[in-house]
């Protein structure tokens, strides 16, 4: 996102010797005389208002303040000497700055009553204008205590619930894990093999599709378009929208903030719905079989058809001591070797299936 600047709005800050609100460019407190403090916190105002005036955009876009190291005081960064002991600035270290202060206050805030006099003033006001008296930020209202929830008391009937059911699932997985590995070799005769082959027809069909302008396939019938957002950019295009976030205030370090939003484009562009005909399967032959001689089916083809993915699946039964066991494989010179009749070992584990074969020795 692009940063977009809206302005600068000048700060405040409170001394902390006599609890005053003091402009952001005063140096000094306006109360007591006190110097700002090298680690005051810049605050926003009640209301952020752009600044005008030439003097306060010098200060806003000076840079940071740079502070004496012989008094304290605080002086527009580029200074030399100190505005109130002459002392040399060379190497004086620079106030923080860029912290972002929150967002932009940019509506008018309550009012606030002196507590001197009773008297209501606008917000933005450091002084009463009746008594003259340092007017404080009002304080926001203190959060109701949020009773804390008492620690939740398990019921040991569910614990003894729990405890059983993970005992259970345990040992089903042990269970199946054990019977799994334990295997057994049979000698077995093979009683009846069977095959199917297939191939699957393709062929061309409409198909109703959506694509940007310049994405779609050569030959398409368009139907309709449309506007829409396509993406976001940081830069503007040629049909492109600028949206932009809340602004917020960050900290110059010099008594003043600047008001930034971030910004960027959504860019529109033609989006079509269309027709084309795509390659699709229309149909499938087969041939089944029970011997040892299996072929592939004859596929009559219309114009604009082609052939398209083939699949084997070979059955093998066997009969170990009355009970009979399938085997399945997709390679036909493997299947090739189970003449009806013939003795092979197999290896079964505790589920009945077939893990391991070879030939009977």
């Amino acid at each position: 996102m692009a940063k977009q600047s809206l302005g600068y709005v000048e700060l405040e800050w409170v001394c902390p010797f006599c609890n005053t609100r003091n402009p952001g460019r005063a140096k000094v407190c306006r109360n007591c005389g006190a110097a700002q403090p090298k680690d005051v916190k810049f605050e926003q105002a009640a209301e952020d208002k752009i600044v005008a005036d030439a003097e306060g955009l010098e200060m806003a876009k000076a840079g940071p303040d740079i502070h004496c190291p012989f008094c304290g005081t605080s002086n527009p960064a580029g200074a030399t000497k100190c505005s109130r002991c002459g002392g040399d600035l060379t190497g004086a270290e620079a106030r923080e700055s860029g912290q972002v202060l929150g967002a932009a206050q940019t509506k008018p805030a309550p009012e606030v009553t002196c507590q001197y006099c009773g008297t209501k003033n606008k917000a933005t006001n450091v002084k009463c204008t009746n008594c003259g008296a340092p007017l404080h930020k009002a304080p926001l209202p203190a959060a109701a205590p949020v009773p804390a929830a008492a620690p939740a008391k398990m019921n040991p009937v569910w614990l003894i619930i729990g405890g059983v059911i993970l005992l259970v699932v345990c040992g089903a997985i042990a269970f199946f894990f054990m019977r799994g590995a334990q295997t057994e070799t049979r000698t077995a005769e093979v009683t009846d093999v069977n095959w199917k082959r297939s191939i699957v027809v393709m062929g061309l069909v409409p198909v109703s599709a959506g694509a940007w302008e310049d994405q779609l396939p050569a030959g398409a019938d368009v139907n309709s378009c449309s506007e829409r957002e396509r993406g976001r950019s940081a830069f503007a295009t040629g049909n492109s929208e600028e949206v932009c976030g809340t602004p917020y205030v960050v900290d110059q370090g010099s008594g003043f903030g600047e008001m930034v939003q971030d910004c960027e484009y959504i860019v529109y562009d033609t989006y079509c719905q269309y027709t084309t005909t795509q390659l699709q399967p229309v149909g499938m032959v087969e041939e089944r079989g029970s011997d040892l001689n299996p072929f592939w089916p004859q596929t009559r083809l219309d114009q604009g058809q082609q052939e398209g993915e083939r699949d084997e699946i070979y059955q093998i039964e066997f009969d170990v001591d009355g009970d009979t066991y399938t085997y399945e494989t997709t390679s036909a010179s493997e299947y090739a070797q189970f003449q009806p009749g013939s003795d092979w070992q197999l290896e079964i584990n505790g589920f009945g299936d077939i893990v391991g074969i070879q030939p009977a020795r």
